[in-house]
């Protein structure tokens, strides 16, 4: 749906898209070693860092697609899940 009429965003795009922004999901492991375990100190960071990640990656793909301003909502929806998960596997 993203691809458009001239399919200029591929999986291997995605992908990478996605990938690169994991940048601050990977600092948020870096810097869970030294947080106290279990407070809401740890999920406020976490949530800090999720939002980085979701709010770069949509920018980034809507930029890459042809009509990715008008599916900027489903386009963030789908990037917040993915590093909501991953920061969930750090934090635990």
């Amino acid at each position: 749906m993203l691809a458009g009429r001239n399919g200029n965003l591929d999986l291997h795009t995605c992908t990478s898209v996605v990938g690169y922004c994991m940048l601050p999901v990977v600092i948020l492991a870096a810097l869970s070693l030294f947080l106290p375990q279990g407070g809401a100190v740890r999920f406020a960071v976490s949530a800090v860092f999720v939002l980085w990640a979701t709010r770069v990656s949509t920018n980034l793909m809507v930029s890459l697609a042809d009509g990715g301003e008008e599916h900027r909502g489903l386009i963030a929806y789908a990037c917040f899940l993915i590093y909501t998960l991953f920061s969930l596997l750090v934090i635990f």
